[in-house]
Formats: structure tokens, sequence, C-alpha cells
């Protein structure tokens, strides 16, 4: 277990976004000892309109951090809200953004006694990798979650490029899904395949009693969690809701897209953003679970983050659009097309408490923890350095 190190995380999400893979590493490295400097989003791409909801959250964080930018979120993870021209494509832009970044982390590092850091990067845009170059870290590591030079809604023009020179130089490559690992395996030998995990306990328990928010919501309800934007087949769900008025469809989680057609249906419910720690209280008293995708090229490459929170329950789950969930066909009701959806939703609610899928859903997630993901990122971590005599 590697400890008394700082780490300095390039996010691609805040701290107080949905609770995913970025804050479960980085909070697991800071219980284990070690300091970590959480840089939160510096961009991928040239904000817009649609991103107004997001910027007006930072700037509230900046307002919390009494304009240093620097926040303490938990016991030994900071979180710093930089400031950056977002014009990064200029070549001026990019200089002073250069400068001015290295010099605002230069003096977080110094403010939480941290030094010689290893650096974690989510975000492999030029900018990015440059300022991790001037901070001369220990090891680079790049956590690849998403192939984000995919993503509709656009990336800097640099970004392929930029994503392609830090898979080849980083001393740790790690990707969420087989598609991602496939996609950059010829590129670094240190490529490794880590999906996400969960914690079972929490997600597991039966005994939770029923959220207050549900009480005027009947059964059958059917349960979305997290992101709530264009990867989702929002007109499919649309559809189903009109044609089957009984069903309640439940939408946890922030809006970043429109859904107002949606929303017409008085049998669907949007109930915002849940905490993570309140989260497994909705799941539990769910009839079945979605995970409904459109089927883009982005999506392809996509496995969700929370695959195994899901199975943790035991309820049963309707899934569409990634070839990820073809491996799950055992424990998951997995619909081949958009037509085929409102059937496997039906066989998940037809299960009716079989404590034999159940089980067998929770001993898949039991097997694939968070604990057991940090367990094997420590190994590769401590192993690359001493390969490089640190």
């Amino acid at each position: 277990m590697i400890r008394n190190q700082t780490i300095v995380c390039f996010s691609t999400i805040s701290w107080d976004y949905l609770w995913q893979r970025h804050q479960e590493f980085m909070s697991r490295f800071a219980r284990a000892g070690n300091r970590v400097l959480f840089v939160e989003p510096i961009g991928i791409r040239m904000p817009k309109w649609q991103d107004r909801e997001r910027i007006l959250a930072r700037l509230r964080n900046r307002s919390r951090a009494r304009g240093q930018g620097l926040r303490a979120v938990m016991e030994n993870v900071w979180a710093l809200d930089p400031f950056v021209n977002p014009f990064q494509q200029i070549g001026f832009a990019h200089r002073r953004n250069v400068s001015a970044l290295t010099s605002q982390l230069r003096n977080a590092l110094a403010q939480v006694e941290g030094e010689a850091p290893l650096a974690w990067l989510y975000a492999p845009t030029p900018l990015a990798r440059q300022v991790t170059a001037q901070l001369q870290p220990r090891l680079v590591i790049y956590d690849c979650v998403d192939a984000y030079s995919e993503n509709p809604k656009g990336v800097f023009s640099f970004y392929a490029e930029s994503e392609r020179a830090l898979v080849r130089d980083a001393d740790l490559v790690l990707t969420t899904s087989p598609r991602l690992y496939e996609q950059h395996q010829s590129a670094n030998p240190r490529l490794y395949y880590i999906p996400p995990g969960v914690a079972f306990e929490k997600f597991a328990d039966d005994a939770l009693p029923e959220p207050a928010a549900y009480e005027n919501i009947p059964s059958p309800r059917l349960v979305f969690f997290g992101g709530i934007d264009e990867r989702v087949d929002l007109e499919l769900l649309t559809r189903l809701a009109r044609e089957y008025p009984v069903w309640q469809f439940v939408f946890l989680g922030i809006v970043r897209t429109n859904v107002a057609a949606l929303r017409k249906a008085p049998n669907v419910h949007f109930l915002g953003h849940i905490t993570h720690a309140a989260l497994p209280a909705y799941l539990r008293h769910a009839n079945a679970l979605l995970l409904p995708y459109a089927r883009t090229l982005f999506s392809q490459y996509i496995q969700p983050a929370k695959i195994f929170e899901c199975l943790a329950t035991g309820k049963p789950l309707a899934a569409l659009g990634l070839p990820v969930f073809e491996e799950y066909r055992d424990v998951m009701y997995v619909a081949s097309d958009a037509l085929g959806y409102a059937e496997s939703i039906q066989r998940a609610l037809a299960e009716k408490n079989d404590a034999a899928q159940s089980a067998a859903r929770r001993a898949r997630a039991q097997t694939n923890t968070w604990a057991a993901r940090f367990e094997t990122l420590n190994e590769l971590i401590a192993q690359r350095l001493r390969e490089k005599g640190q």
C-alpha cells in the first residue's frame, strides 16, 4: 500500500458532481495516508450555453473557497478550482494557461505540504500534460474512462492527438472497458483494464428504510440513476412512459440535456441529485433498475460506473445499448434493440423477488469491489515506482 505520497489528479468532473471512479479512488488514497490535490475540470472543449448550470456551481465553489480556489473536501483531499482561459486552442491563451495553472498548482501543493507528486490524469489535453511536466512528477498515470474524442458534444481539435501522446508516454495507462483497452493496447505495454467497482455492503443492505420522496410514487418503480444526458435513450423512455402508464419512471441525478418531452408524462419523476450515501435506499425500494443507453459511436466504449452497484442490490436490471452488457446476460435482462426493451423491462418486473437470481447478481458484484480494484492499483503503482528507482 503506497503511503505518504502526494497525488495531483486532473479530473474531468468536479468533486461535488456525481460520485464516480474519480472520487472513489482519490478518497481511498487519502484514507490510506496520502495527500490528494483534486484539480477540477480545466476543459476538454469550448464552453456552451448548456454548461451554464455547471459553471454557476463552480462559481459557488470558488465563493466557498474565499477566492483562493482551494478547499478541503475531506481529510487529506483538497479540491482546486483553477482559473484558466477556456479558449485553449489559441496559442497565446494556451501559453498563459500553462504558466498560470502551474503557478496555482505549485502554490496549492505548498499549502498542503505536498512535493514530488504522482500525476493522475483524466484529462489528456495539452494543458494538463504540459503543466504535469512542469511539476516533474514521480509517475504519470492516465486513467482513461471514456472515448471523449467521440463525444457528440465535441472536444478541442487537438484532443485525439494529445491523448495518443499521453497514452504513449505515461508510466501507467488504465482503461475502464474492453473497447478502451483494445483501442490503446498497442500504444503502451503498461496498459491495464481496471473496470468499475462497488462498495458492496453499502449497496447490498436490505434493511434501508424507504425514502420519503417515494411516498407518492406507487409501484412498479423503474429507477435510473446517474448522469441524465445524451448517452441515455431518452426518446425511447419517453415513448415507453406513454405506452405503459402504470410503470413509474424515476430518475435520480443531474439533468444535463433537454428532457422537456419526458417531463410531460405523469408517470415520470425527476428527483434530482441524490448523494452517494443516500442512494442505496432509493435503489433498495425500486422494483427494477434501468440501464437504457443510446447506441452511438461514443457509447460503444462505455462501461457504466454504476454497473456493480446495480448488481449489488440484487434487483433485476433491464439493459440496452452497450456492447459490454453482453458479458452480463446471465445477471441482466439485456435487450438487443429498442423494440425489445419493453420486453426486457416486463421480464425484470415479472421476476418477483427471485432469490436465486438476486444471489447471482450479488455474487457477481461481490467479486468486483472497489477495495479489490484499489489493491490492484497499489500493486501496479508500487511496482512502477520500483522500476523507476523511486
